[in-house]
């Protein structure tokens, strides 16, 4: 049976959004590099080249606060070891726009000491000053950092575009796959069987943006595919054409282990329409950006720029009040005079920088306040759904309990053997989607994009597993209803349990409908796509629903329409998405 239908596009107000930032930083990549040749001199080069590109040709690396223009200043801090070589520098260019405050921080350490590493960090804030949304890029200096440096992660090289994989390097790649050193994704991408164009272009396109922040690779013909899933099984193997994100910790000996690493498939990068490559990119950025700053970089303690030049002030003073005669005294106070006015000046300067520092200081600290109320609040989240899934995990063992104790009691010990047929949970709304196909009696008319837009939150596992007990729960009902089983609806089906095999879904999660108040302010919200047969307009709402997520601003919903009995003999699930708007919304 289909289980997917092309109707007219509807019209839906919901859509997946990553929702509002809660703090200003929005890009940060650490790159390590081997001991060697300081790293400094190479970063400072390679600094200023950036700076060039944007267009400030001489702009100075010294130590000191540079205002470059009206609204850009550039600020160079150093430190050094005891003997008078580099141990770090910061190089920091913030450049205040209308639409908002952009600051971008290099930090460069070379350790003493050759068993540490030296290490590159290159952060990006973005202090919004309007209600416009802005989607910030990562600096392009990442890219050049990469080239110049050649960064490593544990026994990962980092590059620019994926590395070649033949049949010989299949091992070593499962090596670094499985070498506990690497802290950052790898990216493991398999060439088709038949080569394509689009897809030839997007790999192109996505791995020098991911460069710096993940390990690229490309296995290159179908005898390295096959390699490749001999060597870490079938569940953690890249089909032809498919890209695969594999998060530190790979154990390809344990099959659970598999549904953390995510799969987009050929398919998918090959159609045109489908822009789901791009949240790779995302996928590894956010990556980086929760990842633990180390405490060589965190712990560096730079020199007060401005304490310095005041330093410099009162010895220029000192020095004017020292060179000018007594007898010239009228001249010397002339020209004091005019050395305060100047000092006054910069100090009005200086006095408006730190103004504007100690601001965003404050943005700062107000964002990573909201961003712990945020943690916080998916940490209580996350714990009342595995509560949940206990609870209904219990009441399950114990239901299986007392049934074994049942046939014990007639002498029918072999019916309690019952074999292992759990089917593995999709790992995201992308695998769900590609399983459709089973489920007979489940006709699937939501609309992809929003379906698969789930996949880019930090629950989408959780949502996936919920929304496929869903649809196998509906595909459930809908068989008992063709198969004169059940003579009600599909909350007394779940409530009752009474039919043989049924897959029921926690009744508490089942909204049969929406109050008046929401179908009279936003039905139009509810109403999705069906067959002609189901209606004429082909279009019916659906207020019927089922709870994916409890809280959070996203609190994903499936709404559906019992069509059980009617020409389709079918559940019709018309959206899968974020909550729909209501009052509490």
């Amino acid at each position: 049976m289909i289980n997917t239908v092309s109707l007219p596009s509807q019209a839906v107000r919901a859509t997946v959004e990553a929702g509002e930032p809660d703090s200003p930083l929005v890009y940060r990549s650490i790159l390590d590099v081997p001991f060697g040749n300081t790293i400094i001199p190479q970063v400072r080069r390679v600094t200023s080249q950036w700076l060039t590109r944007k267009k400030f040709d001489r702009a100075p690396l010294e130590t000191g606060t540079h205002h470059l223009d009206a609204h850009t200043v550039l600020t160079s801090q150093a430190l050094y070891h005891p003997d008078g070589t580099e141990q770090a520098l910061r190089i920091q260019l913030r450049e205040d726009r209308p639409e908002a405050t952009w600051r971008v921080t290099i930090t460069a350490m070379s350790p003493a000491r050759e068993d540490e590493r030296q290490s590159v960090a290159v952060t990006l804030e973005c202090f919004e000053n309007g209600t416009a949304r802005l989607s910030p890029a990562r600096p392009a200096l990442v890219e050049q950092l990469v080239t110049a440096l050649r960064p490593r992660a544990g026994l990962a090289r980092l590059t620019l575009q994926a590395q070649q994989v033949t049949t010989v390097g299949v091992d070593a790649l499962v090596d670094i796959l499985c070498d506990p050193d690497r802290r950052i994704p790898a990216i493991v991408a398999a060439r088709p069987s038949q080569p394509d164009g689009i897809w030839s272009r997007r790999l192109r396109q996505l791995m020098p943006k991911c460069a710096g922040d993940a390990a690229l690779y490309l296995l290159t013909d179908a005898e390295a595919v096959h390699t490749f899933r001999e060597a870490v099984g079938a569940h953690h193997h890249v089909a032809p054409g498919a890209l695969r994100t594999f998060l530190p910790d790979v154990d390809p000996a344990w099959s659970a282990d598999a549904p953390r690493h995510r799969i987009l498939s050929g398919a998918r990068i090959r159609d045109p329409k489908d822009q789901a490559f791009r949240l790779i990119t995302r996928y590894v950025h956010q990556h980086a950006l929760e990842a633990q700053v180390p405490a060589r970089l965190r712990d560096l303690a730079f020199p007060d720029v401005q304490q310095r030049k005041q330093e410099e002030r009162r010895a220029a003073q000192d020095t004017a009040a020292r060179t000018h005669p007594a007898a010239d005294e009228h001249a010397a106070l002339k020209e004091e005079n005019v050395l305060l006015n100047q000092l006054l000046a910069e100090g009005d300067r200086d006095l408006s920088e730190a103004g504007q520092r100690e601001l965003l200081a404050e943005r700062t600290i107000k964002a990573l306040q909201q961003q712990v109320h945020r943690l916080t609040e998916q940490y209580h989240q996350e714990m009342e759904e595995h509560l949940f899934t206990l609870e209904g995990a219990e009441q399950a063992q114990n239901e299986s309990r007392v049934l074994r104790q049942r046939l014990y009691a007639q002498g029918r010990a072999e019916d309690t053997i019952v074999p292992d047929q759990t089917a593995a949970q999709p790992a995201s709304f992308d695998e769900l989607w590609e399983r459709l196909g089973e489920l007979d009696r489940v006709l699937v008319t939501a609309d992809r994009r929003i379906v698969l837009g789930l996949d880019d939150h930090e629950l989408a596992r959780i949502w996936a597993a919920k929304a496929w007990q869903a649809l196998r729960s509906l595909d459930s009902y809908a068989t008992a209803q063709n198969d004169g089983l059940v003579s009600s609806g599909y909350y007394d089906f779940c409530r009752n349990a009474s039919v043989p095999g049924a897959r029921i879904f926690p009744i508490k999660q089942i909204a049969m409908g929406e109050t008046e108040a929401t179908r009279s302010a936003w039905g139009d919200e509810r109403i999705f796509n069906v067959p002609a047969e189901v209606h004429p307009s082909c279009r019916i709402e659906m207020g019927a629903h089922l709870k994916l997520g409890t809280k959070g601003r996203v609190s994903p919903r499936l709404h559906f329409y019992d069509d059980s009995c009617g020409p389709t003999s079918s559940v019709i699930v018309g959206y899968i998405g974020p909550h729909l708007t209501n009052k509490k919304t």
